[in-house]
């Protein structure tokens, strides 16, 4: 398994300075972009896939914890509670949004489309302000990182223990990354008229 911590020379660690990663993969891409290096260098991709990795708050957790226990990160787990819990309203806003654009699809233009303007201005409203809640759902999970990363980094010993907290924090942005990503789209088919 490649270690994309060690790929840009970062500490192991759950959270990252954004700015100094950056630095960390410029000056390394730098080195080793095939321009400068002279070859087809395969560290250059290495580089790029290891930024793009710890870049993600998700993506860094789960490789952080599949390098500490050797193991790839399952591909079904068990969803967290806050996902549980949230899951419901948004499987009823999606179906909402699919019957939606079923129904404009289906009118005829002009008037027909005209007559459904009312509800898809009351429908992009009502996911703007869900994907405003799943977008502090996704700040309220991130604020706990600070705390999880200091522990990480002042108590080794307590690591391992961490390790199903991260997990799940990850499987929870896993969730919440995908949610506003479909939102994000529908809106967008919403306000372009579809």
């Amino acid at each position: 398994m490649t270690d994309c911590f060690e790929a840009l020379g970062v500490p192991h660690r759950p959270l990252l300075d954004d700015e100094e990663l950056k630095r960390r993969f410029l000056a390394l891409t730098a080195e080793h972009h095939p321009d400068v290096a002279g070859t087809e260098s395969g560290e250059f991709a290495a580089l790029n896939l290891a930024y793009q990795t710890l870049r993600d708050p998700c993506q860094r957790l789960r490789h952080l914890v599949e390098l500490a226990t050797g193991t790839p990160t399952p591909r079904h787990q068990a969803a967290p509670a806050v996902i549980g819990e949230l899951f419901p309203e948004m499987g009823r806003h999606k179906q909402a949004l699919d019957a939606f654009l079923k129904r404009w699809n289906a009118a005829p233009a002009g008037l027909g489309k005209a007559l459904l303007m009312e509800e898809q201005l009351q429908l992009q409203e009502t996911l703007e302000a869900w994907l405003h809640r799943l977008q502090e759902e996704r700040g309220k999970a991130l604020e706990a990182l600070p705390a999880l990363d200091h522990q990480w980094m002042t108590d080794p010993a307590s690591r391992e223990a961490l390790l199903p907290k991260l997990s799940d924090m990850a499987q929870t942005l896993v969730y919440l990354d995908r949610w506003i990503g479909q939102l994000r789209e529908g809106l967008l088919q919403l306000q372009i008229g579809l």
